[in-house]
């Protein structure tokens, strides 16, 4: 026997040996995922959500869908501080914090400040997640905000925005409606015509979450902390630009407010109490309105033309303190599918994540709220690129909240808008060197 037929019969011998031991390293590999996933998904376990950036009757959805996905495991939502649940902190300190954080990018700095954060990095691995099927960018924005680990898995992407607005209040005080394509100085002479007192009612041409339609999603991308130093990075002409925008539509003749009814979550809520004629944020938990409505394209700045919002993206995190961490990435890569982003998409307007288009096409088709709604208009506008990460190792703080409280002086105490955004980056530096200090 020459020496090709010894190797050509040693290599035969050899597949035959794999064959009957199970096959090749990478079908026990498969096989080995594949027993600890039916392990993972057949074992009862409760999964709760805390959720953030996640309202009731999505998480009413979920929970739904996932009775015959997950049979076994039972799905629990933990209201946010922020919609009068419990603080991250407190109930990290009764060992009680959700396996899921339903979140954006501003509420990193409190899941690092807490060590809640955690890498499913060896998760995707294990149970051979294909990542490659998601918008690359929302993996890249999660990196930039947690100083480089992969924490979760994307939910949600970015449309082009919309602008609701109150048709009854149009139609009451004679005014055209709003249309597609309407730039912020459009929108401010609008506001103009419906912002007036009648009945003993204050009617508003505007109003809404305004520190995050504003300021924190500005399409410009001007972050509120240095990207690459630890310090402040309010006090700028753009962000007067952005400042002065925002000033005029709560300064119109007849308005006044204090440290109350300035506050963005109570602001809003006028355009639910019927009181307030347009706004770009609306929560499906407060979605039950008594008068017609419609929506427009959101808003644009006409330096920047056609561009509605930067990329913002919702993600999924498994929490550190998770006792059931491949349980709860398993719901969490669930909702990434391709079954679970059509049907979210369809059905509650939640914009996909996915680089299919054929699914972001999705969008709204079947969502009773917007039924005969001008859904157009959510396309109407593109997504700017997201904005840059800022340098690993920068202390974090809450730079958001000092700089909204220090805002609202230029409206309850009419400041000037320079002092105030010199006064917001000497707050937000003092708790930086602060922070630094401990």
């Amino acid at each position: 026997m020459n020496n090709k037929m010894i190797i050509a019969f040693s290599a035969v011998a050899l597949m035959l040996t794999a064959c009957a031991s199970g096959g090749t390293q990478a079908d026990n590999k498969q096989e080995g995922t594949q027993a600890d996933l039916a392990q993972i998904v057949n074992t009862p376990a409760e999964i709760s959500f805390y959720m953030w950036s996640m309202s009731q009757s999505e998480f009413d959805y979920i929970a739904q869908q996932a009775k015959s996905k997950f049979p076994n495991y039972t799905l629990k939502a933990v209201a946010s501080s922020g919609t009068g649940g419990v603080t991250i902190d407190t109930l990290v300190a009764s060992g009680e914090m959700p396996d899921l954080f339903v979140g954006r990018g501003v509420a990193t700095p409190d899941l690092q400040r807490t060590g809640l954060l955690y890498d499913v990095s060896g998760l995707i691995k294990k149970y051979n997640f294909d990542t490659s099927r998601i918008d690359p960018m929302a993996f890249e924005m999660m990196k930039n905000e947690t100083g480089g680990i992969v924490a979760g898995i994307p939910l949600s992407g970015t449309s082009g925005g919309m602008m609701h607005y109150n048709k009854d209040l149009f139609d009451k005080f004679g005014v055209p409606y709003p249309k597609d394509g309407m730039t912020w100085d459009e929108v401010y002479e609008l506001a103009k015509l419906m912002t007036r007192a009648e009945g003993g009612v204050q009617y508003r041409g505007f109003s809404d979450r305004w520190m995050e339609t504003f300021f924190t999603q500005n399409p410009f991308g001007e972050p509120i902390l240095s990207l690459t130093e630890d310090k402040a990075a309010v006090n700028t002409e753009a962000w007067k630009k952005i400042g002065e925008n925002w000033k005029r539509f709560y300064t119109l003749p007849g308005l006044k407010f204090d440290s109350t009814t300035i506050n963005k979550d109570v602001d809003w809520k006028e355009f639910i109490n019927g009181h307030s004629a347009m706004t770009t944020f609306v929560s499906r938990n407060f979605m039950d309105w008594d008068f017609k409505w419609d929506i427009v394209s959101i808003p644009t700045y006409k330096e920047l033309p056609g561009i509605g919002r930067l990329s913002d993206y919702r993600n999924i995190y498994v929490t550190s303190s998770s006792k059931h961490k491949d349980a709860a990435f398993q719901v969490a890569a669930w909702l990434a599918s391709d079954e679970m982003q059509a049907k979210l998409a369809a059905d509650l307007a939640v914009f996909p994540v996915l680089k299919n288009d054929e699914i972001k096409k999705m969008f709204m088709k079947n969502d009773p709220m917007y039924k005969d709604k001008n859904i157009k208009a959510a396309s109407f506008n593109k997504v700017g690129p997201a904005m840059p990460g800022r340098k690993p190792g920068l202390t974090n703080v809450k730079a958001e909240n000092m700089f909204m409280k220090e805002l609202q002086k230029a409206i309850v105490e009419n400041k000037d808008l320079n002092t105030v955004l010199r006064s917001a980056e000497e707050v937000i530096n003092k708790a930086i060197a602060s922070e630094k200090a401990k």
